[in-house]
């Protein structure tokens, strides 16, 4: 390939990201399907560009754009409003997960004949929504600021979770229950994850600001950030936890950096970055898209049943713990299931871990991705039909206009 390709194909790459992203706001289209469409056109359909030559880059990218992702979800968490709202985000996000984990594995275990493990492995891969879809979307969205809260924490905690759970799978020998090797291995990873990031974050708070305003201050704390994932990987954690702990500890501490000018140019340079990174996985993933073959047709058919199957039931027991909410943003709630950049990530782990197994993982995570993001576009055309609504009811509705003596003795006028 020569330069002008390796140079014009990421530009034209950036630019069409960059319009993705700001049509999304009017066509309700998340810019993940756009990407993912354009891969499909440069690798399966159109041949132009090999998809082996980014087997080992892929799995390096999704995991940087995650770090990244949680990183700056927790920069944008208030602590105060955290604890109010993490009760249903929690619940909502074990229930969730744990349902369709579930049904995932006894449809396999029915249709593939796959062993237990490996069933729940199935599941545990496209168990989680995606916080790169997510934090994007309900940011487009006209939604309460309870449903924005409960769903950032959803997507952030399910991503933690299915990254636990399936490094945790992948890691029992066999002749632990599955269930005690789980409760051992998520109280080991969590316990690491969380003493990490609060500690970093506390350290961080301090030293951070004597850095803030020289040059190249960004890249230091870019470092940090990257850091603390190693750190957490090397102790025995996810290293993911950690960086969610990480930012929220770092953005509610007494001086704050959101607060202040620096801090504004850390969480700019991070979100740019962040985008970089996400947009380029997501036209990898789609250059290196799999079809399902005929013969998991019925298989893919039965899964994509037990993803909306297990979200309707998950809402539907876990409403009454979310706070602030009305009927309607119940509707909401079960719509934004969206599968991403996780469910890829963890696909081509379990692949290279499992091997001939799980050959067909690519595929259906492929599939599963592209369709639970169609209700994406569903919320957001959903969600603008009811502001819609709302602001021609108040535009319609008589104005009371109510005159009242003032003390002075000069009337006053109440609209």
């Amino acid at each position: 390939m020569d330069l002008a390709r390796i140079f014009g194909l990421p530009a034209a790459l950036l630019v069409i990201a960059v319009i993705a992203n700001r049509l999304s706001r009017w066509t309700r289209v998340p810019d993940i399907i756009v990407l993912l469409l354009i891969g499909v056109g440069l690798g399966p359909i159109l041949h132009w560009v090999n998809p082996s030559n980014f087997s080992v880059v892929i799995r390096i990218l999704g995991m940087l754009a995650l770090i990244l992702i949680l990183f700056e979800g927790g920069l944008e968490l208030r602590l105060k409003e955290t604890i109010r709202y993490s009760p249903g985000g929690i619940l909502l996000a074990v229930v969730s997960y744990g349902c369709t984990v579930g049904l995932i594995a006894c449809i396999a275990r029915v249709l593939l004949h796959m062993t237990w493990m490996d069933c729940s492995l199935l599941g545990a891969v496209l168990g989680s929504t995606s916080a790169a879809v997510v934090l994007p979307a309900i940011q487009q969205i006209d939604a309460p600021e309870a449903i924005k809260i409960t769903l950032t924490l959803e997507a952030s905690l399910g991503e933690i979770i299915a990254v636990l759970t399936v490094g945790t799978l992948i890691g029992l020998d066999g002749s632990e229950p599955i269930f005690q090797g789980l409760i051992t291995g998520f109280g080991h990873h969590v316990l690491i994850d969380v003493v990490l990031g609060v500690a970093a974050g506390v350290a961080w708070s301090r030293v951070w600001p004597q850095f803030a305003s020289q040059q190249f201050s960004n890249a230091l704390n870019l470092g940090m950030v990257l850091g603390v994932f190693a750190v957490g990987r090397f102790a025995g954690g996810s290293g993911l936890l950690a960086e969610l702990v990480f930012g929220l500890t770092l953005a509610n501490m007494p001086r704050t950096p959101h607060m202040t000018r620096q801090g504004a140019r850390m969480m700019a340079f991070h979100s740019e970055l962040t985008f970089l990174v996400r947009s380029f996985f997501f036209v990898l993933l789609g250059i290196m898209a799999q079809f399902v073959s005929r013969a998991y047709v019925v298989p893919i058919l039965g899964i994509l049943v037990a993803l909306v199957l297990a979200r309707y039931v998950a809402v539907r027991a876990t409403r009454w713990s979310i706070r602030d909410i009305v009927p309607a943003d119940a509707e909401l709630l079960f719509l934004m299931m969206p599968r991403g950049l996780i469910t890829a990530v963890l696909a081509l782990q379990v692949l290279a871990t499992r091997g001939q197994t799980f050959f067909f993982l690519p595929a259906m995570a492929f599939t599963v991705v592209l369709f639970t993001n169609i209700f994406v576009v569903v919320a957001a055309v959903t969600a603008k039909k009811a502001v819609a609504e709302v602001v021609s009811e108040g535009i319609s509705s008589p104005i009371d206009i109510k005159i009242e003596p003032a003390q002075s003795g000069v009337p006053e006028t109440s609209v």
